[in-house]
């Protein structure tokens, strides 16, 4: 039988303590070997300071036999299991990057979770008191340790609970509760324990998706009541276990191997998937898909609402009297985000006068706690509530789809998108930021952050995966991209990295094809040469980086038979490599690494000039409804001086397209170069269109020749704004406010054309702002 390979990260002192002991059997890397061995794997134990990304190799250790055996060179296992706290900054940003790498899967991609983010957590969702360490009130002088380990089904399983007192002397818990003189609860510690530990390890599941072991520590205070201290790695539960309990270490040890396992067998039978990354999470579903799409032309109502909940056992919505024919017999549907249930609906008495009826005075819906619950809906923010045939829907619900660091999304982190906001009460409803990860899919839940209106702040909370979703980030499993693409009838926009290279797909198209340098990917060294001598000055850039990153131009030397001149574009300073001929362009090349990385390579468009320094446009593409490109804001970046680069990011300043006219001193007006920018970037937006892709936003690169001619130079989906924010903030403000606005009209819900504040704007039937 074929023995399939696990990696075991070890921090830099494990590794040579490991070498110093090679013939201790009873070392607790040779436990963790050894229960390796029985499950069939191999077992390899390297660092990070060994392992290199660029490679893919690093040093190992294996045991054969209970020997050690050194290995110089090995490919890095598929499947990395790592039981090592690692505290400086560069190791923590390494085991980040393996873990986000498309061919591993790291069980343990972090250990334990900050005290204050633990308390921000477990507050949004449990009654857990959090303990304060600074008032210790742990008299009993017992500590509590209970040690969680994730299955791949994300069910957790606690096989070990023990206590220490005061003097770091362990105890089991029956040993632990004859000592202890205060007890609230008639159930035993274990039971107490067991159900605490347990809810904490429900919501860690979804927030810390890449934990799959942590040790949950409880003290008990002088009152009897349990609060939860802190998390622990699984490095000191093991560490803890490994004299005290040599049996149940092994059990511990054997665990995260058999999970190991579990994922290699999933991967190998499912080899002719384009994508494995993360096979322990849930690959898109066969069933059949249901269209929850709530566009519609039928006649329809729309009115702000507030919630207010009854106690009912049955599912029941309560509507005001709306005096319309469009509300018909139940059964009544409710819908909200992707989720819909079938209900009951009832007319209260109360009336509502759609001509007053707005944020600030929205009309009161009751409905029944049951049919909340089932729903998933918090009930503390102002909504829109959207009446069709037989059908009432909540919204707008918005998710923004994060990446996959779920350890880095916090209150803090999400403040970033909080400007993004600020004309929330032209739209109300639901803005939650979550990661794929965090998905209770059977459930159709999202587990992240909400924004909270009334405190102008994120919190944890979770939420039916929303009808339309602003994707924000590209390092994502793709299985589950397109799980939720079906799920949300297409409504996720930004669904694909339209990367550089993208645009050489498109440069053939008669739309734009005059407007396109000559493209090429970099794959042939002889085909670079025979380019570099047609085009004489030519451009390198990474098919993936942005702000100018990574960029290198290559020039003929004027000088006959002199060879080449090659600039790198560092971020402070130009480095200037004067090459003899193209054995030594290939040769540097390689030096540099653009051989083995995605780059192209195009035509150098000689760019207008203004004080001698060239420019660019940035042009912001933004969808104001599904079928409606608008140019939202137009910049030049002017660049520095001295520079060739037009990136603010490197020193370029922002200045509007009139002044650059007027400066540069061309003979063509503003208007035929506005008119001839906007043009071709409309004709882009809506080549794009007939793609099978759904976007809403790009940011064009226009480089403007010495004639005015435009130039597509690039096209970018995640646009930077600085240059905007710089020059117009008002115009910034409203760039970041349109996709929040696309999103809500993708569900058929209005954005009040009112000012924010003002408490009367008349709701009517078919009443949709643009």
């Amino acid at each position: 039988m074929r023995m399939e390979t696990v990696g075991v990260l070890l921090s830099k002192r494990e590794w040579s303590k490991l070498l110093r002991n090679k013939n201790n059997n009873n070392d607790l890397w040779q436990i963790y070997a050894r229960k390796g061995t029985e499950l069939n794997l191999t077992i390899q134990f390297f660092t990070l300071n060994d392992l290199s990304l660029e490679s893919l190799k690093t040093k190992a250790i294996e045991f054969e036999n209970n020997s050690i055996i050194k290995k110089n060179t090995i490919d890095i296992p598929s499947i990395i299991y790592n039981p090592t706290m690692f505290y400086k900054k560069k190791n923590i940003k390494k085991l980040r990057e393996l873990s986000n790498h498309p061919k591993f899967q790291v069980l343990n991609e972090h250990h334990i979770i900050k005290k204050k983010d633990l308390c921000a957590l477990i507050d949004s969702y449990s009654d857990i008191k959090i303990d304060d360490e600074e008032n210790d009130t742990n008299n009993s002088h017992f500590t509590f340790y209970v040690l969680g380990q994730k299955k791949l089904n994300n069910k957790w399983k606690s096989p070990i609970m023990y206590a220490k007192d005061s003097n770091q002397t362990l105890y089991s818990l029956e040993e632990a509760s004859t000592l202890i003189k205060v007890h609230k609860y008639d159930e035993s510690i274990q039971d107490v324990l067991t159900k605490l530990s347990q809810k904490v390890l429900d919501i860690i599941q979804y927030y810390y998706p890449g934990i799959f072991e942590i040790g949950i520590v409880f003290s008990l205070n002088e009152n009897g009541h349990y609060s939860l201290r802190s998390t622990c790695s699984i490095n000191t539960i093991v560490k803890d276990v490994f004299e005290w309990n040599a049996k149940m270490c092994g059990k511990i040890c054997k665990f995260p191997f058999e999970v190991a396992k579990k994922i290699l067998q999933e991967k190998n039978s499912q080899d002719e998937m384009s994508n494995e990354f993360s096979l322990a999470y849930p690959s898109r579903s066969n069933s059949k898909f249901e269209d929850n799409t709530i566009l519609s032309n039928e006649e329809s109502i729309n009115l702000w609402i507030k919630i207010k909940e009854f106690q009912d056992e049955e599912m029941c919505l309560k509507l005001p009297m709306l005096r319309s024919e469009l509300i018909t017999n139940n059964p009544f549907t409710l819908q909200f985000g992707i989720k819909d249930q079938k209900c009951k609906m009832d007319i209260t008495g109360g009336d509502v006068r759609l001509n007053t009826n707005s944020f600030t005075n929205p009309a009161e819906v009751l409905i029944s706690d049951s049919l909340l619950k089932k729903m998933h809906i918090p009930i503390d923010l102002i909504y829109q509530l959207k009446i069709t045939k037989d059908k009432a829907i909540i919204g707008p619900s918005i998710g923004l789809v994060l990446g996959e660091k779920n350890q880095l999304y916090n209150p803090t982190y999400m403040e970033k998108y909080s400007d993004r906001l600020r004309e929330y009460e032209k739209f109300g409803g639901l803005i939650i930021a979550f990661s794929t990860r965090s998905i209770d899919w059977e459930d159709k839940i999202a587990y992240g952050m909400l924004y909270d209106p009334n405190q102008k702040k994120w919190r944890y909370d979770s939420t039916p995966i929303p009808a339309a979703l602003y994707r924000r980030n590209f390092h994502q499993n793709l299985d589950r991209i397109n799980q939720l693409i079906e799920m949300t009838n297409k409504n996720l926009f930004n669904s694909h990295f339209f990367k550089k290279s993208d645009l050489i797909l498109l440069k053939d198209e008669k739309e734009i094809r005059d407007h396109v340098p000559a493209t090429h990917l970099l794959k042939k060294m002889d085909d670079l040469f025979e380019f570099i001598e047609d085009q004489e000055r030519i451009i390198l850039k990474p098919v993936s980086l942005s702000r100018g990153r990574g960029i290198f131009t290559l020039e003929k030397n004027k000088k006959p038979a002199e060879g080449f001149i090659l600039y790198e574009h560092q971020s402070e300073f130009l480095i200037r490599h004067l090459i003899p001929d193209t054995k030594a362009l290939e040769e540097l090349l390689l030096k540099l690494n653009l051989i083995n990385k995605q780059y192209l390579y195009q035509t150098y468009i000689p760019l207008l000039k203004i004080n001698n320094r060239p420019l660019d446009v940035r042009v912001v593409m933004q969808k104001y409804d599904l079928n409606s490109w608008k140019c939202s804001g137009i910049e030049c970046r002017v660049a520095g001086e001295n520079e060739v680069l037009t990136n603010i990011a490197r020193g370029g300043e922002a200045m509007t397209l009139e002044e650059v006219v007027v400066g540069s001193g061309i003979n063509r007006s503003y208007d035929r170069i506005y008119e001839s920018i906007i043009n071709l970037c409309q004709r882009f937006c809506n080549l794009i269109d007939r793609k099978d892709e759904h976007y809403a936003e790009f940011g064009l690169d226009i480089g403007l020749d010495q004639e005015g001619y435009p130039w597509i130079i690039e096209a970018n989906i995640f646009p930077s704004f600085k240059g905007f924010k710089e020059m117009d903030y008002e115009m910034y403000l409203k760039i970041r406010y349109q996709p929040i606005f696309y999103a809500v009209h993708l569900q058929g819900f209005n954005v009040s054309e009112r000012e924010v504040g003002n408490s009367h704007e008349p709701y009517f039937k078919n009443n949709f702002y643009s």
